[in-house]
């Protein structure tokens, strides 16, 4: 059996559900080939302006992905058009004399395509030209990931795309844990776990949009829906989960606004971990909890794969597209409006009440996300043969 080698461009550092996306994905991925595969990771962050450590238009790189049978660049949200300094409008930047430089065939894996933050007309129009160089060449294979992507792409480009990119679940969703003593855990009470953020406040949070509230109306809020809760389920602690470094801040100013008495005995922070093996042990703990409210992307996916029942705590577009697609829409609360503590309360008390259907609605779509799943590594396995990688 022939052991390939990749280079896979992506972000490994800082955050577990970047690490969750990419298991997820190397596990289909080397099931669907039958074929081993070593890979070198290379941050991209070293190829952003404000690290200034790598550059995609080097002869360096293009030596070093010429070493490789193949490059993998992705899963993230790399086709995010806010970056007017970048050849394509986004992270990667990188030219077409650059890629045809490059010998070897090029995997855009499971990319989110993003307008959230804006896009300038000069960005779109250069992601298009990219898009054109790469979907025109079977030397490259592009898929988006399943996060209103699709939806982005065809409202910039009409349906222009639609037969030359796939459309592909994230690879969170093929992601396994593995088994680990939890000393977060306390035998007393079951578990309720919550992961909030503090970044892009200014993105998420502003009264200029309609039924807007700033951030820390929605920490006063969101606060007094726990200490509610505590009051109402006495048999429950409270699992605080940070993604990454920032979302210390946003469990610190949760925890300035909880009842002390249930600050000190019902509420415990699971540790800020990244790296190898961090995903396997923070996602197996989610798995110990009744009942997840995420605010993340990746929160949310690693959940519903594991037919946790979910609140998706939305305040940016790519969570209520997330649940869109997966046609679970009525499990989403934007708590970047007005009022929406009441909704949160009364979401809470039904998912408690309801959780095997709950449960039982989340294994139907993952049993349709494996079908999806292995439709789209079929059509990389016949890629792969196309460009003689096995």
């Amino acid at each position: 059996m022939k052991s390939l080698r990749a280079l896979h461009i992506a972000s490994f550092n800082g955050n577990i559900g970047d690490n969750a996306n990419h298991n997820g994905f190397r596990s289909k991925l080397e099931c669907s080939l039958g074929s081993p595969i070593q890979y070198k990771e290379l941050e991209i962050r070293e190829f952003y302006q404000s690290w200034n450590i790598r550059d995609f238009n080097s002869r360096d790189f293009v030596s070093l992905c010429n070493n490789f049978d193949f490059v993998v660049i992705g899963g993230g949200n790399f086709f995010e058009l806010k970056w007017d300094y970048s050849c394509t409008g986004t992270t990667i930047n990188i030219s077409t004399d650059t890629l045809n430089q490059i010998k070897v065939p090029i995997f855009f894996n499971a990319l989110g395509c993003d307008v959230a933050k804006g896009a300038s007309q000069s960005a779109i129009s250069k992601f298009e030209s990219f898009l054109d160089v790469i979907t025109s060449s079977d030397k490259y294979m592009v898929s988006i990931r399943n996060d209103g992507s699709y939806k982005t792409l065809n409202d910039l480009y009409g349906n222009k795309y639609n037969e030359s990119i796939y459309r592909v679940p994230d690879g969170g969703f093929f992601f396994k844990t593995k088994p680990f003593y939890y000393p977060e855990l306390n035998p007393k009470y079951k578990s309720l776990g919550i992961n909030i953020v503090s970044d892009m406040k200014k993105v998420r949070f502003s009264k200029q949009q309609i039924e807007g509230i700033e951030y820390e109306e929605f920490i006063e809020s969101f606060a007094r829906v726990i200490n509610n809760f505590f009051y109402a389920y006495e048999g429950y602690q409270i699992i605080l989960f940070p993604h990454i470094y920032s979302d210390l801040e946003a469990i610190y100013k949760l925890l300035e606004r909880i009842d002390d008495r249930f600050r000190r005995k019902r509420v415990v922070v699971a540790p800020y971990l990244t790296g190898e093996g961090a995903d396997e042990y923070i996602f197996g703990l989610y798995k110990q909890c009744e009942v997840i409210l995420g605010m993340r992307f990746h929160s949310n996916v690693c959940s519903i794969a594991q037919q946790i029942p979910t609140i998706a705590l939305s305040s940016y577009k790519k969570i209520v597209d997330l649940y869109d697609e997966l046609q679970l829409s009525d499990r989403v609360v934007e708590v970047n409006k007005r009022g929406f503590d009441n909704k949160l309360q009364n979401q809470i008390e039904f998912t408690l009440k309801n959780i095997e259907d709950v449960k039982k609605r989340y294994g139907i779509v993952n049993a349709n996300l494996l079908i999806k799943g292995k439709a789209f590594y079929d059509e990389v396995k016949k890629w792969c043969m196309k460009n003689d990688i096995i």
